[in-house]
């Protein structure tokens, strides 16, 4: 880490959430808390052998 980020992660140490909440405030930053971004599952890729199952009219250009 960098020397300033260290200092800010001394500084907050042992401090509670309000009291971190009512710092960022108080310098600027937005209070609203964004909720948690969960990854969206994906559909596994066919093996590399390929399926005759599959049928695709994707045309690669």
């Amino acid at each position: 880490m960098s020397d300033a980020l260290d200092r800010v992660v001394d500084a907050l140490a042992g401090v509670n959430e309000g009291d971190v909440a009512a710092a960022l405030t108080a310098l600027g930053v937005d209070g609203g808390r964004q909720g948690l971004v969960r990854e969206t599952p994906r559909t596994p890729l066919p093996p590399p052998q390929g399926s005759t199952a599959v049928d695709s009219e994707v045309e690669w250009v």
